[in-house]
């Protein structure tokens, strides 16, 4: 005989506290609650594997508590791992889930998803459609975009970086290494995974600013597979051969790898002939040979931690995110 299903009450029982107690613990309501008595709670509800109603929660908020992430799927990453994760913890600390998909809104449709759950916040981290946007607006849902671009100048004068202002500073900051230490043909190195498009093309816009201000112009853009065995990234080094390029800013550090060894194969030094830097600062970068220059950064989810909790909230529009605080530097090594 299958066990009954636990109730509030039999929680509140077990921990001999009122229901209204049980409620406020488990809805991070707790701060009047002395520590002990939220302990009691949370092991009564261990014990009894209590399971919250989430309509019921609804009911008694008025509002949900799901964030729905909407990511694409993009070469794997220790660095966007991570900032999953930290996502996730940071929103379950102020009291909502965090559910991640991969292919909604991107390659499967995310009206299907929107039938089975109804979130509180819809954040994506790619250019939702304008069909997408239409249905989340009439179906009352906020989004906090990520991808929007922003126009500076345009509000208040604050120093606005949105995630793909953070990607043209990548660029930027990539470029301005290369060309301090004198290279002056510069070539692009980005990846051909189309999920990752957006994200390479703010990258490249970074580039090229930075090179316009020294009134130099790419020798090269083009991007390579990880997966056709080297097969692009030798066609690539052929490409940067030919252009003299004396300096590569790679997409990040698994596409500087293989130019890297290609460019190696192929007589040229490295970094005597050409300099290569990477992004993300990946762990494996220390041990190449040469090991590789990178660019590392802090993570700039805590920008928007508030944004989103504060339209899981409220009804009302998201506040544009006014700060970023992370901060990017130059992991020097043999590369570069």
């Amino acid at each position: 005989m299958s066990r009954r299903k636990a109730k509030s009450q039999d929680v509140a029982n077990r921990a001999g506290v009122s229901r209204t107690t049980v409620s406020l613990v488990l809805n991070h309501r707790a701060a009047n609650i002395p520590e002990q008595t939220r302990k009691k709670v949370l092991q009564a509800v261990k014990e009894l594997e209590f399971i919250p109603s989430a309509a019921a929660r609804t009911l008694r908020k008025g509002k949900g508590s799901i964030v729905l992430c909407l990511t694409v799927n993009a070469e794997p990453s220790s660095r966007a791992d991570e900032a999953w994760s930290s996502l996730s913890e940071k929103l379950h600390d102020r009291g909502l889930v965090c559910i991640f998909s991969r292919t909604a809104g991107s390659t499967t449709p995310l009206r299907q998803l929107l039938w089975e759950i109804t979130p509180s916040v819809v954040v994506p981290f790619f250019d939702l459609s304008v069909d997408d946007k239409a249905m989340l607006q009439q179906m009352g849902i906020p989004v906090v975009e990520f991808f929007r671009p922003q126009n500076k100048e345009a509000i208040k004068g604050q120093p606005i970086q949105l995630f793909a202002d953070f990607q043209v500073q990548l660029g930027t900051v990539q470029a301005n290494y290369l060309l301090n230490k004198g290279c002056d043909k510069i070539a692009y190195v980005g990846t051909a995974t189309p999920s990752s498009s957006a994200m390479m093309n703010d990258r490249i816009k970074g580039v090229r600013r930075a090179l316009e201000a020294a009134g130099l112009e790419l020798v090269s853009n083009g991007s390579i597979s990880l997966h056709d065995n080297g097969q692009s990234a030798k066609l690539m080094v052929e490409r940067l051969r030919e252009a003299e390029c004396d300096g590569v800013c790679a997409f990040n550090d698994e596409h500087a790898a293989p130019i890297m060894a290609q460019a190696q194969k192929q007589g040229i030094r490295v970094p005597q002939d050409m300099r290569i830097i990477g992004v993300d600062n990946e762990p494996i970068s220390a041990y190449l040979q040469p090991a590789l220059t990178s660019i590392d950064y802090d993570s700039i989810i805590p920008a928007y931690l508030d944004s989103i909790v504060a339209a899981c909230n409220s009804s009302a529009k998201p506040a544009p995110v006014e700060r970023n605080d992370a901060t990017l530097w130059v992991v020097e090594r043999e590369s570069a």
